[in-house]
């Protein structure tokens, strides 16, 4: 197959073959219309064999290409004291990211209609546990982990005032594989959310690292073969050789 691609590339290049002087035919089986379609299928082909260099190459760690979902266990933490106070946590949809990155797991708000003078309290309540999502696609193959966090808020909060601090429980830092690269994952930062009119919100943010997996190694660039090169070059130069001589040959006369 490859050889007799390789001999019809050579007759393309070929000045004695003359196909290209018919202009026209009525059935439309003559040399142009196969003239044509053997310069789309070797366009086609060029195009085929380089893109095929490319699509096999792996991306390095930092610039992998993946995606995150924190869902809170909950959509609030209860008050010790007041059923109809607590903290919410907002569910964030599906989010991306490229390489290592910091990421917003959730935001805090406190909702109560207590006085500064008597505030809500957190106290044996206030835990809380977040399911991350992490998803990618390594060398046309999706992978995806579930990983989950834990931790406690505490204090006191108001519709006046807010003082809410928190504590990340174990396993606060956890790795996972997808395909050939490590994720790992920390909760690194908390901001305590504000009374409840407050525009900012609080939030509890982690830290994603990604690297390559061990024994993955850096992706090796792929190099295609000289047959490859060989057939690709032939076609491409045999397009242009067939558009120069289009352009600079005489019209032929309709034969009757």
């Amino acid at each position: 197959m490859r050889t007799s691609l390789i001999d019809l590339l050579k007759r393309c290049g070929d000045r004695s073959f003359k196909l290209v002087s018919v202009d026209q035919t009525t059935d439309r089986k003559g040399p142009t219309h196969m003239i044509r379609s053997l310069k789309t299928k070797l366009a086609a082909l060029a195009v085929v064999l380089l893109g095929s260099t490319v699509a096999q190459a792996s991306v390095p760690a930092s610039a992998l290409q993946w995606t995150y979902n924190f869902s809170p266990s909950a959509p609030a933490v209860i008050s010790d004291t007041n059923a109809t106070a607590g903290v919410s946590f907002t569910n964030e949809p599906t989010k991306a990211a490229v390489g290592s990155s910091d990421i917003v797991a959730t935001n805090l708000r406190v909702f109560s209609a207590a006085t500064a003078a008597s505030p809500d309290l957190l106290t044996s309540s206030g835990a809380y546990s977040l399911t991350l999502v992490l998803s990618t696609i390594d060398d046309s193959t999706p992978y995806s982990s579930t990983l989950t966090f834990t931790g406690k808020l505490s204090g006191s909060f108001s519709s006046e005032s807010a003082n809410v601090t928190n504590v990340f429980g174990p396993g606060s830092t956890q790795t996972t594989s997808l395909g050939s690269y490590t994720f790992t994952v920390s909760l690194v930062a908390y901001t305590p959310p504000g009374p409840p009119d407050q525009i900012n919100a609080g939030s509890i943010s982690a830290h994603v690292s990604i690297s390559r997996a061990s024994g993955a190694g850096d992706p090796v660039p792929v190099v295609p073969e000289p047959s490859t090169l060989l057939l690709s070059t032939l076609g491409l130069s045999c397009l242009g050789g067939a558009a120069w001589r289009k352009r600079h040959q005489p019209p032929v006369e309709a034969v009757v």
